[in-house]
């Protein structure tokens, strides 16, 4: 049996999935609208499935091979325009054509979630209605799916902290991690890899993969994915300047694991100037009888966030010393370039390996730093669930502008304590 599947245009009635991914390639609860369509016409009896498609071709390609997935065998055929449902029949099945399956299930557009069909979408509410009806056969086809509470679906690899509310319906993605005192629901749906720190609120509202919600931050009838945040009701868009708040979670697209050579040329002078806090060490060493120098091993990602490619490089701190001061020694590691200025505290093997996720091996995909976002926050423990959800956050939010954020942050916390 023969079949067809539309993937919409980027000027279809969801422009908000398109900045990122073709809208059928947009996933809802942890499955494509495209894989969905091809599942649901696979259980139909489709054997031959031809997508057509106007919005990144190449793109739509990869994700769908050549059907063996589904059981099926596809081809995927590039428009200039999104055609309609009459007109690909038309062009693409005679009138008298046989061995096709029944309409309407013979051409299917790829535009929402549940069962995929083929009737104009006019908003995107309808696009986040269709979460509702999808969620019970998206809990029974993802492995590893388990409802925790009526109507709360959460996969495997989910993490849930202590002081979490949920509300259904909920769907927690594979890999999504809920920090403490977040209140999740109803009609929230989580995709893969997100974060939501502690004490947010997600209510009625979609987020996408890969995506930050802040401390605090309420969102409330919107789909969120990265920085982009629509509210379905009105339809008004808004792009969030404020990492802190919303923000896509993959690496910056930088290779640099090394300290700039001005970073270095600076380090080597703070190191001059600063050299008798070595006496004072020594000294306070001495008195309470503690090594004066202690060496330490970290590892170093060779490529950004793989374990399997990792070096070790060695650094020294003052034991004897206490806060800052005790980081020292790393002032050199910065001189030979295995250290920046700001960056991911350094994490041994064993360390490294206890990172579980995507998301927390984030940690790896940014330079080894002598202060990080976790000093700037106060972090007591440099490798506790606070640390790790902050490294993973700079790994992704590398740049100038978050590093000057921590300058300043740090510095009003070692100026003004008792703020």
């Amino acid at each position: 049996m023969k079949a067809i599947v539309i993937c919409p245009d980027r000027t279809s009635a969801l422009p908000f999935f398109s900045r990122t991914v073709p809208v059928a390639l947009t996933p809802a609860l942890g499955l494509s609208l495209l894989s969905q369509a091809l599942t649901t016409l696979a259980e139909a009896g489709a054997r031959e499935v031809m997508i057509l498609a106007t919005d990144r071709p190449e793109q739509i390609r990869r994700a769908v091979g050549h059907g063996e997935r589904w059981g099926i065998a596809v081809l995927v055929v590039a428009e200039s325009r999104e055609l309609s449902v009459e007109e690909a029949r038309q062009k693409y099945r005679p009138a008298d054509a046989t061995g096709w399956l029944p309409q309407p299930h013979d051409v299917l557009v790829a535009n929402r979630p549940a069962i995929a069909g083929n009737s104009p979408l006019t908003n995107s509410q309808e696009w986040f209605d269709g979460m509702r009806k999808w969620l019970p056969r998206a809990a029974a086809q993802r492995v590893g799916v388990r409802e925790i509470a009526p109507g709360v679906w959460t996969c495997l690899r989910a993490r849930i902290e202590e002081g979490v509310t949920f509300e259904g319906p909920c769907w927690l993605g594979e890999g999504a991690w809920v920090r403490a005192g977040a209140r999740i629901g109803p009609g929230a749906y989580i995709e893969d890899e997100v974060m939501i720190d502690h004490d947010a609120v997600v209510s009625e509202s979609w987020i996408g993969p890969r995506t930050y919600v802040g401390a605090l931050t309420h969102v409330h009838r919107s789909l969120a994915w990265g920085d982009g945040l629509l509210n379905y009701e009105s339809n008004s868009f808004l792009a969030v300047p404020d990492a802190f708040l919303l923000s896509p979670l993959h690496p910056a697209q930088t290779s640099a694991t090394r300290g700039s050579l001005l970073g270095r040329l600076f380090a080597l002078a703070v190191g001059l100037m600063t050299s008798p806090v070595a006496l004072l060490a020594w000294w306070r060493s001495s008195r309470e009888k503690v090594a004066f120098c202690a060496k330490r091993r970290a590892v170093v990602p060779v490529s950004a966030g793989t374990l399997s490619t990792i070096r070790e490089v060695e650094y020294a701190e003052f034991p004897g010393m206490s806060g800052l001061w005790r980081r020292w020694p790393q002032i050199w590691s910065i001189v030979r370039g295995d250290f920046a200025w700001i960056g991911n505290r350094p994490i041994t093997r064993e360390q490294a390996e206890e990172l579980t996720g995507e998301f927390e091996q984030l940690w790896l995909a940014a330079p080894v730093g002598l202060v990080s976002l976790s000093d700037a926050e106060g972090c007591v423990d440099e490798f506790d669930d606070e640390a790790r959800a902050h490294a993973s956050f700079y790994a992704a939010q590398l740049g100038p502008k978050l590093d000057r954020q921590i300058l300043s942050r740090l510095f009003c916390r070692k100026l003004f304590p008792f703020l």
